[in-house]
Parts: structure tokens; C-alpha cells; sequence
């Protein structure tokens, strides 16, 4: 009978503190109705026009009513202090970001809209900013009153915009402060009531209604949120506006280090929110772009850092390059500098014998148009439209209506276009796309080849492509290996492109294919060579590969020289020839040991550079060296089949020929 009673007892303590525990404080009807007066939705005017073309009309009519008959986006929240003043988080007004949103409102819980007006203070680091907006009448908001010393483990209430579905309240308690990360000059509270990322910029009340803080973040490794004290505001001066920003910049070939920078950033106020955004964000622009300059000046090739300046002997600077797909010259992390290419590489074929190839690496895209026989790399050239519309089948970007993804087929035109010109002498084609449901860009540089277009690819908010991808593409073009490859009629086509639409790239400066008297001449580079009919046929589906090397160049480091020449004719017959031209430069005495060891096998004319012809693997061949005491040309030539008896007559016709 005792423990009959002790488990009951222990069930009913049990109840009670499931009571206690369970029991949330609820703000008095006036309390309540206060809020809803002083705490406002802050609010952007939806974009109204939408460039972008869809695989299918959008299923709007699968959003909430109130999302679909919307004019403007939600946000975050502010709220009205009796000091007649608006306060938000800095980082609701995208300070010092820039943006497609331009501009700003607040929304009462009538409805109504005001545009916000002059920002009276600001600070980034605190994140509020202090603000009027116009045309308000503060008849029926009288403002909040502010909470000097609030208690830890009270409870308070999370005030804000609930994901765009007007305000709402959520209870919690103030668990305790926590010092600002890098110096400790405030304290932040923390409080557990529930806070969505609408409720930014709004107030944290006592359960009397009076602000304790501004709802700042969440934090990402507990379930507790963040508010500045309302009283730190205090602690910025009047009528000023402050930033200050502590980060790591990353440049994406460069893997040894990340750079850590500050920026600091002041200016008078008050001003128009627009004024305030614009003069922000061209502070923090000219800081990165000078922040840029200065981390990549040391690794250019001109730079202290660069395996031009500190490893002559380096393979780079030894060796020649042909890759199927182009690679980036990278620093890597164990501080060598190495070529990378996209670990998994797909392949989607398109129509009329196209092919796209690409790949993600540095958080990029990296893609390989080969272009369709119907379609020039002029046409892509003159029309980035039809460009970016072909990347699309395989750069997949979706905008998700509800639980539906609706496909992007086309960005259709640029809203903004130009070139670059890279340090070894390149044109890169530049075009922007708007994504205006993203508040993000679609960002490209275009490199045009014999054969299609290699481009580079980023998809990201607006602010981090304008100011940041941007820079990083820029740098990123010098390091990029690509060769030259295409057929006979590609190259011509190529080659006939006029300057004015499309520049030569350095390297093919004075490049020409040329037919006459039954021999086609083709000079690429310093690569020269006659080809009579007769001995080596060339026509439009001859395949034409360059390879490049790179040579020291006092002035920029290094230039793209053409070394190596290769012609495939006749592919898949019994008459199948290659013939090559290819360029060693003696390599320094600092390089490694197979190259060394290769350059002086060839030089000592061992076997196959004996200049005699030799069978293997059901083909014949001939390797005839020109050894001069700074580099050594090797002709070579092979035929399908066995023809001992005409190939080392033919090579010697083919190499006189070469100038």
C-alpha cells in the first residue's frame, strides 16, 4: 500500500511540473494591440518584369493568395521607439550589399505603406541603422518605450514578420549575453523565443511590451537567437553612420592561404536610404577591388610569388600543352603550383554533331561548348544569347513554385556586356543575366576557340558577382590552358572571323591556311608547313591541333608561344596520316629529371628520333630531329598501315618545307 502511494504521489509531481514547464506567459490584450501599432513589416517592390523564359508557364496560382496578390516581398521587420525614430537591422536594408531590390518600404498591420526616408544612424557591425520614413503619422503610433536592465532567464517576446505573413509574437526567455566575437565591445543577448529570418530588425519586448533589443541572427550551432541591447545604439555617435567588417577573401586558384582583411568605412548622416546604400556599397566595392590588387599582385606572373619568379625550372615553363579540356593553373594547398581540371567531367550531346562537356571546380562552372556544324563561334560571338541558351541544357537552374521546379531555358539577353583582355594576349567575352526572382546574376566569360567556346560560369546573389566573381574571373583568365583545336573548315571559319568582331588571340596573330597549286600551307605561330597533295592530303575535316607552351616574357611574366602542330587527315580510312611539328626549348637545369632526361634522349637521336622509319601497332613512323643549341624541332610523321618504302622520302619533302 506505501508504494502503491509513493507512485502515485510521484505521478501527480509529476503532472504539476509538466504544468509549470508547460505553462507560457501571454502578452495582455493592450499590450498586444501596442505592438501591432509600433511594429511594421519592412518591405521591397517585387521586380515587375521577368527576362527569363521557363520550359512552361509558372503555376503562380500554387502560391498563397496573399504571396501571389503581393506588389512586395517581405523582408524583415522594424519598429517605432518613442523617440519618434525606426529601428532595423543594417542587414534587412542590404547595407553595404547592392542589390536588383532597390527600393524600400515599411508596412503597418493596416496595410499601409510609407517609403522609408533619411537613415539618422547606422552601424554595420552592430547591425541596426536608425530611420524616418515618409509621410507617417504618428497619431495612432506613439512608439515603444525601451527596457533598460532587463533580467536573465525573463521572459520575452520575439516581435517580427512571420515569413512574410505579417506580424506575429513568439514567447521564450532571455537566457543570457554572450560578448561580440572579436573584441567583446558589446554583449548580445540571447533568448530562445522562436525567430524566423522575417523577424530581423524587430523588437525583443519584456511581456510589458518594452524593447530590451533589435533581432539581429540565429545561431547556427545551438537553438538561441540574437539581439543587440537597444541601449548600444547609444553608443554610436549622432547623425554618423559606421561599418566595420572582419573577413577572409579567397582567390580561387590560390589554395595556400586565405586572406584576412577589415573594413572600416564612416560618413555623416542624416540622408536618404539611397544615398546611404549607394555611398556604402562603393566604399566596400573600391576596398575589395583595391583588397584584389593587392593579394594578387605577388601571384601574376610577374609577382614574388609566381613559378615564373620563384622556379624557372618549373614543368610549366618546360614543357608543352594540349588538353582535351582546359585547365587552370592553381597554387595548391601544399604550395605547388599545378594544373587542375574538373575531377568528374559530363558530357551532353547536342544536336548537328555538338557536344557540351563541363564541370564544377572552385565554385564555378566550367564548360567546353563544341560547337554544332550549323552554328560558327561567330554567331556565338555576335550572339551571347544563343551562347548561354546552349549552356542552359547542361547549367540547370530551376525556380521552385511551391514544391514544383520549373526549368530555365533561356536567360535571354545580357544586361550587360564587355571584354577583357587577358595577360597572354586573349579576348574574353563578358555577359551578365539578371535572375530577378533570385536577386541574383548569371555572370560568364566566354573564351571563343577554332572549335566552340570554353566558358567560365557563376551563379550567385547580385553583390557577391559584382563585387567579388567579378574580380575573381579576371585573375582567373590569365591562368586558364586552353589549346587550339578544330578541323580545316573550323579553322577557317575561325581564322576569317574580322577583328573588329572578334580579336585574334596573340598566339594566332598571324595565323592562315591557304591553298594553292595543289598544296595546302598551314602557318600557326612559328609553325610553317607546305603540304603538297599528293604526298599529305588536307580537307575540311582535317584535324588541326595546337599546342602551346609558355615562354619567360620580361614584361609580363610569360607568353603563349605555339610548339607543337599536329595534322590528322583521312581518320577513317586505310590512308590515315599524321603528320607533327614539335618544340622543345632546352629545359632549365633546375627541371625536373624526366624532362631533362627526355630532351637529351631526343638530342642523341636515340630510337624513334633517329630520323629512320619504324612499324608499331599496325602503323608506320618517322621522327626526324633539327638539334640547335637552344631547343630541338622534331618532324614527325605517320601513316596507317606499312609503307616503309614511301615515308621517309615523304618526311623529308614535308620537313624541308617547314620555315
Amino acid at each position: 500500500m506505501k508504494k502503491a502511494f509513493t507512485l502515485f504521489a510521484t505521478a501527480l509531481v509529476s503532472i504539476f511540473c509538466g504544468i509549470s514547464l508547460f505553462a507560457q506567459e501571454v502578452l495582455k490584450p493592450k499590450i498586444v494591440e501596442k505592438l501591432q501599432q509600433n511594429v511594421f513589416e519592412v518591405i521591397v517592390e517585387k521586380l515587375q518584369e521577368d527576362p527569363l523564359t521557363y520550359e512552361r508557364e509558372l503555376p503562380l496560382d500554387r502560391l498563397p493568395y496573399h504571396i501571389r496578390m503581393d506588389k512586395y516581398d517581405s523582408i524583415g521587420t522594424a519598429f517605432l521607439l518613442t523617440d519618434g525614430h525606426f529601428y532595423t537591422a543594417a542587414h534587412v536594408l542590404n547595407i553595404p550589399h547592392t542589390s536588383l531590390l532597390t527600393k524600400y518600404f515599411i508596412r503597418s498591420s493596416d496595410g499601409a505603406v510609407y517609403k522609408i526616408g533619411n537613415v539618422i544612424k547606422f552601424a554595420g557591425d552592430r547591425d541596426f541603422v536608425v530611420f524616418d520614413v515618409e509621410g507617417f503619422d504618428k497619431k495612432n503610433s506613439k512608439g515603444l518605450q525601451i527596457e533598460s536592465n532587463p533580467k536573465i532567464n525573463s521572459s520575452v517576446f520575439a516581435v517580427g514578420n512571420a515569413q512574410g505573413e505579417g506580424i506575429v509574437m513568439r514567447n521564450g526567455l532571455l537566457t543570457s549575453t554572450t560578448p561580440e566575437n572579436r573584441n567583446g565591445a558589446w554583449q548580445w543577448l540571447r533568448f530562445s523565443a522562436a525567430a524566423s529570418p522575417g523577424n530581423s530588425g524587430g523588437p525583443l519586448v519584456t511581456p510589458q511590451g518594452k524593447v530590451i533589443g533589435i533581432v539581429a541572427m540565429k545561431n547556427s550551432s545551438e537553438n538561441l537567437n540574437y539581439a543587440l541591447p537597444i541601449t548600444e545604439v547609444k553608443n554610436v555617435a549622432e547623425n554618423k553612420g559606421e561599418l566595420h567588417a572582419e573577413c577572409y577573401y579567397n582567390i580561387p586558384n590560390i589554395m595556400t592561404e586565405r586572406f584576412y582583411h577589415t573594413f572600416d568605412f564612416e560618413m555623416d548622416l542624416p540622408q536618404p536610404l539611397e544615398t546611404v546604400r549607394d555611398e556604402c556599397y562603393e566604399a566596400y566595392r573600391k576596398d575589395t577591388e583595391n583588397l584584389v590588387q593587392q593579394l594578387t599582385a605577388d601571384y601574376l606572373f610577374t609577382g614574388k610569388e609566381s613559378f615564373t619568379v620563384k622556379d624557372p625550372g618549373h614543368e610549366l615553363l618546360n614543357t608543352k600543352y594540349t588538353p582535351s579540356f582546359p585547365n587552370i593553373i592553381s597554387l595548391s594547398n601544399k604550395g605547388k603550383w599545378v594544373c587542375y581540371s574538373p575531377q568528374e567531367i559530363s558530357t551532353l550531346k547536342i544536336e548537328n554533331n555538338g557536344k557540351l562537356e563541363a564541370g564544377m571546380m572552385m565554385g564555378l562552372l566550367m564548360t567546353y561548348l563544341k560547337k554544332p556544324d550549323n552554328v560558327s563561334v561567330q554567331q556565338y560571338i555576335e550572339n551571347p544569347k544563343l551562347m548561354m541558351d546552349t549552356l542552359a541544357k547542361i547549367f540547370v537552374l530551376t525556380r521552385n513554385i511551391g514544391a514544383e521546379k520549373i526549368t530555365i531555358t533561356s536567360y535571354n539577353e545580357p544586361v550587360y556586356k564587355a571584354t577583357h583582355t587577358d595577360n597572354v594576349g586573349r579576348t574574353w567575352l563578358i555577359s551578365a543575366y539578371n535572375i530577378p526572382f533570385a536577386d541574383g546574376i548569371v555572370f560568364n566569360y566566354a573564351l571563343p576557340l577554332p572549335d566552340g567556346i570554353f566558358n567560365l560560369t557563376s551563379m550567385r546573389d547580385t553583390s557577391t558577382i559584382l563585387n567579388g566573381v567579378n574580380y575573381d574571373f579576371e585573375f582567373l583568365s590569365d591562368f586558364v590552358i586552353a589549346n587550339y583545336t578544330g578541323t580545316e573548315k573550323e579553322w577557317q571559319e575561325y581564322l576569317s572571323i574580322p577583328e573588329d568582331v572578334y580579336p585574334r588571340h596573340a598566339p594566332l596573330k598571324n595565323a592562315a591556311i591557304t591553298v594553292a597549286d595543289n598544296k595546302t600551307t598551314i602557318s600557326i605561330g612559328p609553325m610553317n608547313i607546305t603540304c603538297p597533295e599528293d604526298i599529305f592530303v588536307v580537307n575540311k575535316e582535317t584535324e588541326i591541333e595546337c599546342g602551346i607552351g609558355y615562354r619567360p616574357d620580361e614584361a609580363k611574366g610569360i607568353r603563349i608561344e605555339i610548339q607543337q602542330l599536329t595534322v590528322n587527315t583521312l581518320k577513317n580510312s586505310n590512308d590515315n596520316a599524321i603528320l607533327a611539328i614539335s618544340k622543345d626549348y632546352k629545359p632549365h637545369e633546375d627541371c625536373v629529371k624526366t624532362i631533362l632526361d627526355s630532351y637529351e634522349e631526343v638530342k642523341a637521336g636515340t630510337i624513334p628520333f633517329n630520323g629512320e622509319p619504324y612499324e608499331q601497332d599496325q602503323k608506320t613512323a618517322i621522327f626526324l630531329p633539327d638539334v640547335k643549341d637552344d631547343s630541338i624541332t622534331v618532324f614527325g610523321l605517320i601513316y596507317k598501315g606499312s609503307k616503309t618504302d614511301i615515308i621517309k622520302k615523304n618526311a623529308l619533302i614535308l620537313k624541308d618545307s617547314i620555315k
